[in-house]
């Protein structure tokens, strides 16, 4: 039997034990704790994230049957490497037609054109001589009008001057006939203060002098308003030079009659001339028309050939050789390998924390213990909600706050072209 001291040692080495391992469990907790908290600080990561990649679908411009598909799903090509093959036969014949209908039409043009040179000399002379006439009776015409309305100005503008010079004139006639009157009567009075001896004589002899300046200004004002009357006199006799120059602006505008009818004589020549050139610019257009579906038969047959546009992979193959396929539809989709990119899409919460150019570790489930490094190139400018077919508006009213987020485009490095477009993928953003 044991001994009670045996056993209280017993429970006492046990509860060591069961407090060691509860202090690891802690330990270890606070680690991956700390560890978790740290990495929360410095990064922000989601796992809503997925590798981008240019997938180009390859279709069809024309109708036609597939004669040769050179490659398969897999196959590495070059940019304007040929893909596919249409039959040819069919196109080949239309640019032959085509090519017959354009070099007929450029012959009938090339005819039509001599014609017209034939006929274009003979009119050509008289119509020449009937419009330089009339270009010289316009620019006479024109330079009768200008003259006339020149002279026409000119003495508006002086009876305008010498209309407001014989206002002004009588208005100082008055001022000064005022100021003579008024300079007479204080003379008047200082004369009678001067005989009963009121004032002193040079007093009397001041009173004079004004008197005598004012009559004189007065005079001289009558002056001015007889120079005004001769000046508005002279101004309304020039007016009949103002009638001279409308004289001669009607003579002018008979001779520019005389050359109009001249000229309308003179095209009525150029209706042969005129339709000729109409025959010729139907002609014209026959050929551009013709030149047209050349250019567009030519194009049809090139595009009987299918090419990679760019160099890369064939990703996917949706046609066989001797299928029937129309234009649009889809036959290869090629896609480059070497460019990618990672579309995250982070919290709204949390954008606020992502920088452009910020660096970014790329963990994916194909490759485990292995990081890709990349760097954020853009951040969305708009929610991924608003980019929905369903709108996010609910009419009823019952409101649910939702957390909606943005999408941030990032560069990867990759030189081995592990990743593919499609893989969804762990980024960790490194935090600002």
């Amino acid at each position: 039997m044991s001994s009670p001291n045996e056993g209280k040692v017993k429970n006492l080495q046990k509860k060591k034990f069961v407090l060691g391992i509860l202090l690891v469990a802690l330990a270890v907790s606070f680690y991956f704790g700390l560890q978790w908290l740290i990495f929360r600080w410095y990064y922000v990561s989601t796992d809503d994230a997925q590798v981008k990649g240019n997938l180009i679908n390859l279709s069809a411009k024309v109708p036609g049957r597939v004669a040769k598909l050179w490659v398969e799903e897999g196959d590495a090509v070059q940019a304007g490497q040929i893909l596919v093959e249409l039959e040819r036969k069919d196109y080949e014949t239309a640019r032959a037609q085509a090519q017959a209908n354009w070099e007929m039409a450029r012959q009938s043009l090339a005819q039509a054109t001599t014609q017209l040179l034939l006929i274009r000399e003979r009119v050509t002379k008289g119509i020449e001589a009937a419009e330089v006439s009339l270009r010289e009776a316009q620019e006479a015409l024109r330079f009768a009008q200008e003259d006339a309305l020149l002279q026409a100005e000119r003495v508006a503008k002086e009876m305008d001057r010498a209309e407001a010079n014989l206002q002004s004139a009588r208005a100082r006639i008055l001022e000064a006939k005022t100021t003579a009157e008024n300079a007479r009567k204080e003379f008047l009075r200082h004369e009678e203060l001067f005989k009963n001896r009121f004032i002193a004589e040079n007093a009397r002899d001041a009173m004079e002098t004004a008197w005598q300046v004012a009559e004189s200004r007065y005079q001289l004002a009558r002056e001015n308003e007889r120079e005004a009357l001769a000046q508005l006199a002279l101004a309304q006799a020039n007016q009949r030079s103002v009638e001279l120059k409308k004289q001669t602006i009607r003579i002018s505008e008979e001779t520019l009659r005389k050359a109009q009818v001249n000229l309308a004589l003179a095209r009525e020549e150029r209706k042969q001339v005129l339709l000729q050139e109409k025959t010729i610019e139907v002609l014209q257009a026959k050929v551009r028309e013709t030149e047209a579906a050349l250019r567009m038969a030519e194009i049809n047959l090139q595009e009987t050939n299918i090419q990679s546009p760019i160099r890369g992979v064939v990703a996917k193959r949706f046609a066989d050789q001797g299928q029937n396929v129309q234009p649009g539809q889809t036959l290869l989709v090629v896609n480059n390998p070497e460019e990618k990119w990672v579309v995250a899409n982070v919290e709204e919460t949390k954008v606020r924390r992502v920088r452009k150019g910020a660096g970014v570790r790329i963990e994916v489930d194909a490759f485990p213990g292995q990081t890709f490094e990349g760097q954020v190139e853009f951040i969305g400018s708009a929610a991924l909600s608003e980019f929905a077919l369903l709108p996010a508006d609910n009419p009823s009213g019952n409101f649910v706050k939702i957390t909606h987020r943005l999408p941030v485009r990032i560069t990867v490095k990759d030189p081995q072209n592990h990743l593919k477009p499609g893989m969804m993928v762990v980024v960790a953003i490194a935090a600002h």
